[in-house]
Formats: C-alpha cells, structure tokens, sequence
C-alpha cells in the first residue's frame, strides 16, 4: 500500500538499536534472552537489511559492528529503536532527523505516563520535532514492530511464516503472549504493533490501516485507553465493515483502571460504552484474553460457519458427559436430544453396555472407521448445528508400546494426530456441519497436542482446550453474527 501513511514505518531498509546493552540477548548476561538484537538476528533481518547496533561503550555486539551514535552508522537507516533513558531522547531525535530515518520506535520509557510534568513537556517537544521533520513515532513505552515478511520481531521464538491476523496492542506483553500463545495453535500473523503511549501512532491509525492491508484479514486488539474517541470510533467502524474485528479491552474495573492508568498513563472508560462500540461498530467483544485467542481461531476456522445453537458432543465418560452439558447450555447453546433414527443408526455398531447415544453421546470413537461413521451420522442428524469431539491422540493410540518414549511411539502419535484431522475434515466436507476438536487427552505430552492444533488450524478445524472455551467461542460468533445484520458479510 505505496499511499498508505504508515506502511513505509513496516517496510525498513536499515534498523539501527540505539543503547543496545552488550548482554542483548545473551541468557545469564544481564540482557535477557529475547533482546531487541535478539530477536531480529533470529528472524535474519541483517540477512536482507542493515542491523545496526549502537553503544559508545562497544565495539562489536552479537557478532556485529557497534557504532558509536546514530550518526556513524551506515546509510539508509529507516527504522530506530531506542532503549535509551527518556532523558536522553531529545540529542537522538536531532540525530534522526539529520540521519533522514522514517520511524522511532520508543521502548524508552518514562515519559508523561509518569505523571512528572518536566517530562509531559519533554515528550510534547520530542513529538513537535518528528512531525515536523515527517518522521513517525512508535511508542514510548512499548514492544514496537513484528513483521514476519520483513524479518522483524520484538521477542525471541516469534513464528517465522507470515499469516492474516493483524494484532494492536497497547501492551507489548500481551502482544507477545498473543503471538507465542496463538502461534502454537498454527495461527501466523501479518503484522504486530505495540503502540504503548501512542504519543503519535494510536489506536485509529492503526485500525486504518489494518482495514486496508492487503495481508491482513483479521484484525484483533488489546486497548487500556482510548484516545481520540471519535477517531477510534469510526476507524473501528469502517474496519469492522470490511474485516472481521476482535477487541479486548483492559482497565474496564477500578482495579484494572489503577493499573493501566499506571501503566500506559491511559484513562479507562466503562464496559457500558465499549460495549455500545462493539455493538454500533459490529466488532466483536472479548471479554477476557481467553476469549481473544479463541474467538481468532473460530474466525480462521470452520467455526466461523456455525448457524445455529444446538451442539452434539462425542465424549467418553459420562459425569464429564455432564459437566460439558452444564457448560454448553451456560454459554447460551443447546444440548439435544438424539433423533431416534440417529439412534438407530449409532446402535448398529455401537455396543450398549457402557455407551450412551444419546445426546452428549458417550463413547469412544476408537478406530478410524467407526469414528468417521460415528461423526458422519451425528453430524448429518437435523438437530445438530456443530459436533464437538474428542479424538485420541496420547497413550491409548498406541497401546502396546513397550516404551511410552519410543521413537515409535511418537510416529504412532503422529499418524493418529493425522488420521484423526483427516477424519474430522472429511466429515465436515460432506455434510457441511462443523467439527470443532477437544483437547482432552492427558496422556499426550503437551508438544503433540500442539502439533494437533497447528495440524487442525490448517485443515480449517478449530481445537479447544475445555468445553466451555469451544461452546463460548461458538456463542460469541453467533451473537457476533446478529448484532451484524444489515452489515457487509465479512466471512
């Protein structure tokens, strides 16, 4: 998007780390172990850009030539991250602005979120001096820039691959959680921005331009404060009309409006008047970081087509048969009773000592065979609107192994990972009818159940760690789905 104003703050020549400590990156050192170097020299962004560590104090950092300011390094340089003290900002924007980079990325902290006016007026000449100079302004406060296309990352163990959700964030924790926690469900993303203080990229400009990347198709959001509550309004509503939009907000208690107050220096509003954003806007709510990162799944998976309430459940055990019973009708779905001729259907091969066919069906789905015609007749039964399975994919796949540990065990594992996603896609496919998967199984260990949400995100099936995360997640898009009427279908 050549026109775009902020697309160029995405697309650096040269990056150059200005107060980079000698220890980025190195564990035990002092610098953590996901440093701002770090990260980029993991994503390989010096393989395609300049990288340009700079400290007086050294002469070379992780292998790279250290310059003493900004000014010696090497040109272009498009992009700075500074990680200097707040007092100390003033003498590098002059140097940006003689070295012509487009973007600031302030980490620096301490700013007017501090309450100190001295740096209120600090931060207020700093901003004069960029605008004027037609350089753009990350932060302060903030984690910056994830571009996987670009090579750039704020965290170590970022996914490498590109993808199509868009996330802005007022905090960088909660933006590298999103990335590292979404990640290990297969979900890839297009771009991250942590804003922080947002003194000159805020929120609206940020949602304007995530509604006309051409990368991005969904866009999600974690927000303290609002600022410019008109101009976030209508960037929200014109996104929502194009792209599907998920927002979070935090400091909707008093508790939590202490502490974002203290945070980022925002100011909350009430959960009334985001709530009344979510609904005039047609962005959908989420109310926790939960609801966040599985209503993104949902959007990105067959889940997205779920058209009405009633759910058919495929569990063994009969008190956890009830819980997630409890579960689904609290989240506002329904729980069935099987058709007879479904019924019918189901006893041919089922045995009935020990089952139940009736609507949560308790049995296990043990062969391939028998769980795909088990899938294929309950998801073909007219009161069912989406099946929720759970397959075996840890010890009772492999039974017999002689060592849980085994090479071959792992390769059982991982056949019966595929077999299974397989069997759900196929059923699906056929009769049109969802099939979301349940993280059940203990006995996997906690690589393979990742290996089976990644599998299943790209096979467009939706995994759920509990029930009442999957049957939330359902509720939430239906509800999504009609506060939308009269709008733009967006999936």
């Amino acid at each position: 998007m050549p026109d775009h104003a902020l697309e160029p703050i995405f697309h650096p020549r040269g990056i150059a780390l200005v107060g980079v400590p000698s220890s980025d990156g190195v564990p035990g050192a002092g610098g953590g172990s996901s440093g701002f170097l770090s990260s980029l020299i993991e994503q390989g962004f010096g393989e395609k850009g300049g990288l340009y560590p700079v400290n007086p104090k050294a002469t070379e950092i992780r292998g790279l030539k250290c310059y003493p300011t900004l000014l010696d390094t090497p040109d272009p340089v498009d992009h700075v991250i500074s990680l200097i003290p707040a007092r100390a900002v003033p003498t590098l924007v002059d140097q940006a602005i003689q070295k012509k980079v487009r973007s600031i990325h302030f980490f620096t902290a301490g700013f007017s979120e501090t309450g100190d006016p001295e740096m209120a007026k600090m931060e207020q000449e700093v901003i004069g001096k960029l605008k004027a100079a037609g350089i753009r302004a990350v932060g302060p406060n903030c984690m910056g820039l994830y571009v996987p296309s670009e090579r750039i990352a704020f965290m170590n163990g970022f996914p490498k691959e590109s993808g199509n959700v868009m996330m802005i964030s007022q905090s960088g924790a909660n933006a590298g959680d999103v990335v590292h926690g979404l990640g290990r469900r297969g979900v890839r993303f297009s771009k991250v921005v942590s804003f922080g203080n947002g003194i000159d990229i805020r929120a609206h400009d940020l949602f304007d331009y995530a509604a006309a990347d051409p990368e991005t198709e969904v866009i999600t959001a974690y927000i303290e404060g609002v600022q410019d509550g008109r101009k976030m309004f209508e960037a929200v509503k014109a996104a929502a009309r194009v792209k599907p939009v998920i927002l979070l907000k935090g400091g909707l208690t008093s508790a939590g409006a202490r502490a974002a107050h203290s945070h980022t220096g925002s100011l909350a509003g009430s959960i009334d008047i985001f709530e009344a954003l979510c609904r005039q806007t047609g962005a959908m709510r989420a109310e926790t970081m939960d609801d966040l990162h599985d209503l993104v799944v949902a959007v990105n998976t067959s889940v997205k087509r779920v058209r009405g309430r009633g759910v058919a459940l495929i569990v063994g055990g009969g008190g956890f048969a009830v819980l997630s019973s409890d579960a689904i009708a609290t989240a506002g779905l329904e729980v069935p009773p099987t058709p007879d001729e479904t019924k019918r259907l189901l006893n041919e091969f089922i045995p009935v000592a020990g089952t139940s066919v009736n609507n949560p069906i308790d049995t296990n789905m043990g062969t391939p065979d028998v769980a795909l015609k088990t899938l294929r007749i309950v998801a073909a039964a007219p009161t069912n609107d989406v099946v929720i399975a759970a397959p075996n994919i840890g010890q009772r796949a492999v039974q017999g192994a002689p060592d849980p540990d085994t090479e071959e065990r792992e390769r059982q594992i991982r056949e019966q990972i595929k077999t299974s996603i397989d069997t759900y896609k196929q059923t699906q496919d056929e009769t049109g009818i969802p099939i979301v998967a349940l993280l059940r199984d203990r006995s996997a260990r906690p690589e393979m159940l990742d290996l089976f949400q990644q599998e299943a995100y790209a096979a467009g099936i939706a995994a759920y760690p509990t029930v009442a995360r999957a049957a939330r997640a359902i509720a939430l898009m239906l509800k999504w789905r009609e506060r939308r009427e009269g709008l733009p279908a967006v999936l």
